[in-house]
């Protein structure tokens, strides 16, 4: 078993909308606590514009009950279709990146999260039971976000 894979985690939503109205609600900061307004507590783009290639941002939000604070980067920007953010330190050696796809389907839209977390046999070894609980929270959250972006794109 290797010291270190990636494991890929993703969850997908169907959205009545189009790509453009999926695209324009992500990237607004002031939409990040309406999102999930459970877990989010507040993002600052430090350098750059939101979702713009090589834009920095900060962000909070709770995770397992704690504030988690992250720092992160743009990798990829493909506007109205994906962005990759790519965490900092000390998060980057848990999940370094995140990637979100916005791919049409007729009259609907598909959003899709994927968090890429690294695992394995050093992995399950510093966090024995961990693992399994990062993954149970990643997809309750993850989840949760999908549904949210549904409900208040679709108008419900």
């Amino acid at each position: 078993m290797p010291l270190c894979k990636r494991l890929e985690l993703s969850h997908s939503v169907e959205i009545k909308t189009n790509p453009e109205k999926v695209w324009n609600f992500l990237k607004n900061p002031e939409n990040y606590t309406t999102w999930h307004p459970k877990d989010h507590i507040k993002i600052i783009w430090i350098e750059g514009k939101p979702l713009e290639l090589g834009s920095k941002f900060y962000s909070e939000q709770l995770v397992f009950g704690k504030v988690q604070k992250y720092k992160a980067n743009i990798k990829e920007a493909i506007p109205n279709r994906k962005v990759v953010f790519k965490f900092k330190f000390p998060v980057s050696l848990i999940s370094p990146e995140i990637e979100w796809r916005i791919e049409p389907k007729g009259s609907k839209t598909v959003f899709t999260a994927i968090s890429y977390i690294r695992a394995g046999h050093l992995y399950k070894k510093l966090f024995k039971k961990g693992m399994k609980n990062l993954i149970t929270e990643h997809n309750r959250h993850v989840g949760e976000e999908g549904e949210n972006l549904k409900k208040i794109l679709e108008g419900q």
